[in-house]
């Protein structure tokens, strides 16, 4: 998109010096953060972003063939905006065996999964023999299948209980076959307003410290942050330009999610007056966090939680990865997501060529598939 197409799309003319830098290749700043956030011109905001993606992955648009899979609801952390959590002795409360979720991988529907997709509760029962019965099960029986799996908090917490630490911890587990990590978790790195949302679960700087020891084993991840709750833009460009400094010490995160708060079925939605996101507010997100975040190569529309039509326009605000066809999603479903716990690989790619992109089908590490 040549200089002077790029500024006809902007109507607020404080976008103009951000243009600017977006064009030339300089960072953005935390004021720059906080006007992409203050701008009303969402058009101009997104041309910049579709600008800043098209420079990195012309009109590719990456999708896995994925699963999820939650091992346990078990949950001693009190996240104010989960409805996913059961205590121990509630009728929902669960704990899959190794034998449980091979009976779930053995189904039919996932026989050309390429990722499994793993995140919980914080269990206190469960060790680290626990995970290292279930990874080296599931890769004995499923070789192919990448496990991606723990949240930074949920690493910390199964450290801990296990009594070794989060390094031990995390060796065991990559010696088992865990391969990446997903990037939950994150929610918010504000301590006030972490607190507010997510009483019992670690701070931002436990979140940071795991995932630079990830990156630093060679454990690629991705990262995360969960908007539209009870936060302002000042805490999103915060988090956004934490996410940005580690990325710039380890390399190693491999896509940032924004993820759009669901507002049923949990306590934070009864506490606070909270609206459901708008389509601005989610394009919006993605289009910030392809401009701030220069360093991270995909930026995600994650279509479970702003649906697949906004997804499909994601594509032009800076969005290049629709994640995958996520069988089972269960977290944001029962927070009130109306969208399907699944899709095809078909009608994922149907979606990436309505929008006038081409569909590249991935694995977890980006590796373009035969």
């Amino acid at each position: 998109m040549p200089a002077l197409h790029l500024q006809r799309y902007i109507r607020d003319e404080r976008l103009l010096p951000l243009a600017d830098k977006v064009l030339h290749g300089e960072r953005l700043t935390f004021e720059d953060g906080l006007l992409l956030y203050e701008s009303p011109d969402l058009s101009g905001i997104g041309a910049m972003a579709h600008h800043s993606r098209l420079q990195r992955h012309g009109r590719k648009t990456y999708y896995v063939q994925s699963r999820r899979l939650s091992y346990t609801n078990i949950c001693h952390t009190h996240c104010q905006f989960c409805a996913f959590q059961a205590k121990p002795g509630d009728p929902r409360a669960y704990a899959l065996s190794a034998e449980d979720a091979l009976r779930e991988l053995s189904k039919p529907e996932n026989a050309k999964v390429q990722e499994l997709h793993m995140t919980s509760g914080h269990n206190p029962k469960l060790r680290i023999e626990y995970f290292e019965d279930l990874f080296r099960k599931i890769k004995a029986a499923f070789p192919k299948i990448h496990l991606k799996v723990f949240t930074m908090v949920e690493m910390d917490y199964y450290a801990r209980v296990s009594g070794i630490s989060v390094e031990a911890f995390l060796d065991r587990c990559v010696a088992a076959g865990l391969e990446s990590c997903p990037g939950g978790g994150a929610e918010i790195f504000d301590p006030e307003i972490r607190e507010k949302i997510c009483i019992g679960k670690k701070d931002a700087d436990t979140w940071l410290r795991v995932a630079e020891l990830c990156h630093s084993k060679g454990v690629p991840t991705n990262c995360t942050m969960l908007y539209g709750h009870i936060e302002e833009a000042r805490h999103r460009v915060d988090h956004l330009l934490k996410l940005r400094a580690l990325q710039d010490r380890t390399g190693g995160f491999l896509a940032y999610i924004p993820l759009a708060y669901q507002i049923e079925d949990n306590e934070l939605g009864k506490t606070y007056e909270i609206l459901e996101t708008t389509g601005v507010q989610d394009l919006r997100e993605i289009a910030v966090a392809r401009l701030l975040l220069d360093n991270i190569p995909h930026i995600k529309a994650y279509w479970v939680m702003i649906t697949e039509g906004l997804a499909q326009i994601a594509q032009n605000y800076g969005a290049n990865d629709l994640d995958g066809t996520i069988i089972e999603e269960e977290i944001a479903h029962q927070a009130g997501a109306k969208t399907p716990q699944h899709l095809t690989k078909a009608h994922l790619e149907r979606l990436i060529r309505e929008a006038g992109f081409e569909p590249v089908e991935r694995d977890n590490l980006y590796h373009t598939m035969a």
